[in-house]
């Protein structure tokens, strides 16, 4: 980071607003209640997935008044879902079809996008990735104008850091969340209709700016453009805790483990059948992967894909 632009009077005012601790906040926040989670998936082979996410709302968050499958595969594909789930199917066309990560980049697409397909009545959306189970209701109050999630280290800004990237949109050098050590993340995400109705759309096309100027060599992540968008909207971000997003294979990987009692959001967690055991029972142990094996299958380019699929 330009070490004066620590001294600006914007580089303070976007500090003060990013990583609010959810406790601190008169009031514990808004007064908006979460009545609606929306779950993006894209792809066949995350059906399975999506539609355990989802179950798992239904049992553990009976508060909901809807969950949301947002994806690209058609509805009748999605079985045995609980009685407050629909299925929105939107057509996602991406800028490069041949792009390396063609998938993974529709993915980011229609994720950016799956908040809206919430009631537009709703008090408070929640937007989950497929791979996060909910274990407990997330009991969060929302106000307008500021994003609710948990924060992991490391600058988004340091994507764009290779010689070869002759193109970087000139943006990320004059915003300030790329720029900082913690960066929201985006597997679990909490705001108001009407924040989420400013935020997608420049969400979308600073995405869009993006990765179409960045060479193919690494998967299109989305949250270096959300860090910037949440910049230009001067939105507050709060900061959730450990327990709403825990990542699973990090933290049990590899070991029969039990699952803390005070986790919200379980993120991960492979194979799938051990989460049907803890449907069964909660209190039994569990094993799951280790932390490499997320990354080993599920970014991918789409000929490794390809290659993995007929293997």
């Amino acid at each position: 980071m330009n070490f004066l632009k620590r001294f600006s009077k914007n580089y303070r005012r976007i500090t003060a607003r990013h990583n609010i601790p959810y406790a601190k906040l008169t009031g514990a926040g808004g007064h908006n209640d979460i009545s609606s989670v929306v779950i993006p998936t894209v792809g066949a082979d995350f059906i399975e997935e999506a539609t355990l996410s989802a179950t798992f709302a239904a049992r553990f968050a009976p508060a909901l008044h809807e969950i949301v499958i947002v994806t690209d595969q058609p509805a009748k594909a999605f079985t045995n879902l609980p009685e407050k789930a629909r299925v929105v199917t939107l057509n996602i066309e991406i800028p490069n079809p041949d792009h390396r990560y063609a998938q993974l980049y529709k993915s980011r697409l229609l994720k950016m996008q799956a908040p809206l397909s919430a009631s537009p009545d709703s008090t408070g959306v929640l937007m989950i990735d497929s791979d996060l189970n909910l274990l407990q209701m997330p009991n969060y109050k929302l106000e307008k104008f500021s994003l609710y999630s948990c924060f992991r280290g490391g600058r988004m800004g340091a994507k764009f850091e290779k010689r070869s990237y002759q193109n970087v949109p000139a943006y990320y050098a004059s915003s300030v969340r790329p720029s900082l050590e913690e960066h929201v993340n985006s597997a679990f995400l909490a705001a108001t209709y009407f924040t989420w109705q400013r935020l997608c759309p420049i969400w979308v096309d600073l995405f869009n700016d993006t990765w179409t100027l960045i060479p193919d060599d690494q998967p299109p992540t989305d949250q270096p453009p959300l860090a910037a968008a949440l910049d230009f909207l001067d939105y507050k971000t709060v900061n959730l805790g450990d327990w709403t997003n825990w990542p699973v294979s990090k933290k049990i990987g590899g070991t029969p483990s039990f699952i803390p009692k005070e986790v919200i959001g379980a993120h991960g967690g492979f194979p799938l059948t051990e989460w049907q055991k803890y449907l069964e029972n909660p209190l039994q142990a569990l094993l799951f992967h280790g932390q490499d094996y997320t990354r080993k299958v599920r970014y991918l380019t789409d000929e490794e894909k390809r290659a993995t699929a007929s293997s």
